[in-house]
């Protein structure tokens, strides 16, 4: 049930879905273990049902193919009982947050040597708009970069973006 739970959740957000969303969505009413649903999707994955993609700057996306759609639709009277309920009903009520968190968002990671990257990112489907990674001293102030991405992206992209363009003395007419 878990396989045509995660095919469900794939065709109701209807776009490509990165790692983390799917991950939130599917841990979010309780009601699926962690390891058995990333088994299931790696199985879905190898089978041709989900589609496994990297967007322009590298990260995981997964979206339903035809196959997979194929399948949900012979399958869907498995989620009967609720559990395809209790997930679509979840989706439809955060919608608008998944959304955005499909298209803007930030995440944390370690580089080879350990250091902590904060990566925000702008995206539609696979196509990344912009993208910004930036070393960060701890996880607190990782968590503080992210939140203040997450909640005024525009805001912060336009300070950047007006740093950037603003006319002043190049480092290069400094040493003439």
């Amino acid at each position: 049930a878990e396989s045509v739970l995660i095919l469900h959740i794939l065709d109701i957000i209807g776009e490509p879905v990165s790692d983390r969303v799917l991950t939130e969505v599917l841990m979010a009413p309780g009601l699926v273990n962690y390891f058995s649903a990333h088994v299931c999707l790696t199985g879905l994955t190898a089978g041709g049902y989900v589609a496994r993609k990297l967007d322009s700057i590298g990260t995981v996306m997964y979206d339903i193919t035809g196959s997979g759609r194929d399948t949900l639709d012979s399958l869907k009277h498995m989620l009967s009982g609720g559990l395809g309920a209790a997930y679509g009903s979840y989706i439809r009520s955060h919608r608008e947050d998944l959304q955005q968190s499909l298209r803007v968002d930030g995440v944390c990671s370690e580089d080879r040597r350990g250091n902590l990257l904060v990566h925000c990112f702008v995206r539609d489907g696979l196509q990344c708009y912009f993208d910004l990674t930036i070393p960060v001293a701890d996880r607190d102030s990782a968590e503080k970069v992210i939140g203040n991405w997450r909640s005024d992206s525009a805001r912060v992209y336009m300070e950047i973006l007006k740093l950037l363009t603003k006319d002043g003395e190049t480092d290069c007419e400094r040493k003439n």
